[in-house]
């Protein structure tokens, strides 16, 4: 039995492969510690990126977080990490991304909300560490490809107290 996929499917196919190979080229960008061409090429001028607190229950919109930033804190987190002013990572951390089940929850017309989950391997320093859990991302249209303007990482972990510290971008 042959399924013949409609135009209407052929497109959403070929909309969420695209947004998967920008997910899974924002990973290898991250893991290879190419931070700043993931920050010039990967965001928007607007970007927010924040990691919720592991031990809320809910909506976590209006608790404290792990990490909030705006473009500018942001951009001062890359900078600090590449020079070395992160004593935690300073040799680097080495980190693999493991991203799946991505899905286009909607299309805004101008952006898409996605979501994905994640394991974040983290070794060095005679640790290894595996941060689990989800991606939540708004993807601005920019050409053929997407920018993040709004990148959610809601960990699994009910604390991090085994993982010491959070010090590389999920």
């Amino acid at each position: 039995m042959t399924i013949e996929l409609t135009i209407d499917d052929a497109a959403q196919v070929r909309l969420w492969h695209r947004v998967s190979q920008f997910l899974f080229r924002e990973a290898r960008l991250l893991d290879e510690w190419r931070l700043l061409e993931w920050y010039d090429e990967m965001l928007t001028d607007d970007i927010r990126y924040s990691v919720p607190a592991t031990d809320i229950r809910g909506e976590p919109a209006d608790a404290l977080g792990l990490i909030d930033d705006d473009a500018a804190r942001l951009r001062q987190r890359v900078e600090q990490l590449l020079n070395g002013e992160v004593w935690c990572e300073s040799p680097r951390s080495r980190t693999n991304r493991m991203i799946s089940n991505v899905e286009i929850l909607a299309d805004r017309g101008t952006y898409l909300d996605v979501a994905a989950n994640v394991v974040a391997y983290r070794f060095g320093h005679g640790r290894s560490d595996a941060y689990v859990g989800k991606y939540r991302f708004q993807l601005v249209v920019d050409g053929g490809s997407f920018r993040v303007r709004r990148r959610v990482v809601v960990l699994d972990h009910e604390t991090l107290y085994e993982h010491a510290k959070l010090s590389i971008i999920l």
